[in-house]
């Protein structure tokens, strides 16, 4: 007889409205004996069945939901859950580099599958999915026919799992750099050592709206520009662009990356902590129609947001009013799900407050389809950017 975990009643229909996690104080029993990462029945309070997921007793988040039935879970049913994430990327356009699995979004916890050109990325973040590695490779070869797939599961996560992080090839040939094609331009990464997994797709349709407004002549700053894709996309209509970033390979694949595309003369690099060199750019009298503040995630709880986090983002939202001149815009992202877009505002408005100009939104944007955003799992909702401009105020 196959493991069965019972819920309470709070956690029924959490779970059979398409939530997909269930933690500790949502197991009412445990029927059998199952091992970590295994594969179990989840049963409401009566005993009928609401599915099956992953169960990691160890982890915090000890089941996470595969299915609401009773189907076979194996290969074919990876296969098919695959097949179902690659249609629903078919209306990306204009780019070699999608994420084809975005974890619990599309209903397989844990994974993420990036990929560039005739490359996979994978990240395994559960357990269970851990079990599932050669399998994975098996199905995705079968799939997309990849020259290679390359893993990146050196992320905090797995620690919680009971995982050591684990990065490196998983089958097949992996050049570095890889190239990524996003329209008409070339960006050179690498999916071993570039952050994430080598670029941020997430940011694929707000660098096309700067490109669409950026006009000839226009001046651009990128902060937290890692290997540039903003910059050249601003470019490439005209502008001339400084990227700021700590990361000196980072900033080394920003020039090469604008060689590669004909560019060089209208991008320069600062290197170092964002903030710093904002203030070294005022002290200098630079002046900028655009700036892009695109951070790291900075915060995983809602307490570091309150203790901090909230106090430096007033501050970047500050510097870049600063060096903007009036009628410029400001992008301002967070991709940390504990971030809210109501909290980008906030730091927006206290930082216009002190500069003295009004701010006019011209757009919020969120991920790109090809990160889903569940309206039932609020944690699939983390990319949030504020467009704004500055206006000064009449008299």
């Amino acid at each position: 007889m196959r493991p069965s975990v019972i819920l309470k009643p709070h956690a029924e229909r959490k779970l059979r409205n398409f939530y997909p996690w269930a933690f500790h104080d949502d197991i009412a029993d445990i029927q059998g004996d199952p091992e970590p990462g295994a594969i179990v029945l989840v049963r409401d309070s009566s005993g009928a069945l609401v599915g099956q997921a992953f169960y990691n007793p160890g982890a915090s988040i000890p089941l996470r939901m595969l299915s609401r039935g009773e189907e076979r879970i194996d290969a074919g049913w990876l296969r098919r859950r695959l097949m179902e994430a690659a249609a629903r990327r078919r209306e990306i356009h204009g780019t070699n580099a999608v994420r084809l699995v975005h974890g619990e979004a599309d209903g397989l916890p844990g994974l993420i599958v990036d990929r560039y050109g005739e490359v996979l990325v994978v990240q395994i973040r559960n357990l269970g999915m851990e079990r599932w590695r050669e399998t994975l490779v098996e199905v995705l070869r079968e799939l997309f026919v990849p020259r290679g797939i390359y893993e990146r599961s050196d992320v905090e996560a797995r620690e919680d799992e009971g995982l050591e992080p684990r990065a490196g090839l998983l089958w097949g040939e992996v050049p570095d750099p890889v190239e990524v094609v996003e329209d008409g331009l070339v960006f050179e990464t690498s999916v071993a050592r570039g952050q994430k997994t080598g670029f941020y797709l997430d940011q694929r349709d707000n660098r096309r709206r700067l490109r669409g407004w950026v006009r000839p002549g226009d001046r651009v700053l990128d902060v937290y520009g890692y290997i540039g894709p903003f910059a050249l996309h601003a470019a490439v209509a005209g502008a001339t662009a400084v990227v700021i970033d700590k990361d000196p390979w980072a900033l080394g694949q920003v020039e090469r990356n604008a060689i590669r595309n004909g560019m060089a003369d209208r991008i320069t690099v600062r290197i170092g902590d964002a903030l710093e060199m904002m203030e070294a750019l005022l002290a200098e009298g630079r002046r900028f129609d655009w700036v892009v503040l695109d951070p790291p995630a900075m915060v995983k709880r809602r307490v570091e947001w309150e203790r901090g986090v909230r106090r430096r983002f007033v501050e970047m939202a500050h510097l870049a009013l600063r060096l903007l001149k009036d009628g410029g815009g400001l992008f301002f992202s967070s991709c940390a799900y504990a971030i809210r877009l109501e909290d980008l505002i906030e730091a927006a408005r206290m930082a216009a407050a002190d500069v003295g100009c009004r701010l006019v939104v011209r757009d919020v944007t969120y991920q790109p389809p090809d990160h889903p955003w569940i309206l039932q799992i609020p944690e699939t909702l983390y990319l949030k950017t504020l467009i704004v401009e500055k206006q000064s105020p009449s008299d």
